[in-house]
């Protein structure tokens, strides 16, 4: 049989360990250990991380029913009067109560059976990522819009990050694909 390196972990004779080997030994059990308490530290922040997406904060449920409701008053009394909301639906950012007044009413005026159904949520403390899904009859099309587009169906995958501060939205982040609805009501 070939000599291990450092002549095995043990020496062959007394079946003793040699220093390098005692050290060797001791060092590879405390590696052992140390991944064994970074695992369990990895697996409980896993674990809570899970508990917190379960819970989802009440003022997001009550968002996303009202949206339901279409009940912009309620819908806009969740935000406070300087948050600001980025969408690809506007150029720029909408602020406060008005803006978000402003949108509701638009969509629910151009897709008066607009619907939202919530996938996935997941709370961060004071971030709520929410992925959605929304859609309806484009009855209404807004002005500027081409006509072939009035009656297309369209249904699309959402994903909103809400910053909250003091029980209310501060900041508001909507993403979706542009493509597949302009794909949907008949622009390609």
């Amino acid at each position: 049989m070939p000599p291990t390196p450092r002549g095995g972990i043990f020496n062959k004779k007394s079946l003793v360990c040699n220093t390098d080997q005692a050290f060797f030994i001791k060092r590879f059990v405390y590696l052992i250990m140390k991944t064994a308490i970074k695992s369990s530290l990895v697996l409980a922040l896993l674990i809570l991380c899970g508990s917190l997406k379960a819970q989802t904060p009440k003022l997001i449920d009550e968002h996303f029913k009202a949206l339901i409701a279409h009940d912009v008053k309620s819908i806009a009394a969740g935000y406070s009067d300087d948050a600001q909301v980025l969408s690809p639906n506007w150029e720029g950012t909408k602020v406060g109560c008005a803006g978000i007044t402003e949108v509701y009413n638009r969509y629910f005026s151009s897709t008066p059976d607009l619907v939202y159904k919530v996938v996935n949520v997941i709370n961060a403390g004071g971030n709520v990522v929410v992925e959605y899904t929304s859609g309806g009859t484009l009855s209404n099309p807004e002005a500027g819009t081409p006509g072939y587009m009035k009656g297309k169906k369209y249904m699309l995958n959402y994903c909103a990050v809400f910053t909250i501060k003091n029980g209310k939205i501060v900041r508001e982040s909507d993403y979706f694909d542009q493509v597949a609805f302009l794909k949907q009501v008949g622009f390609f």
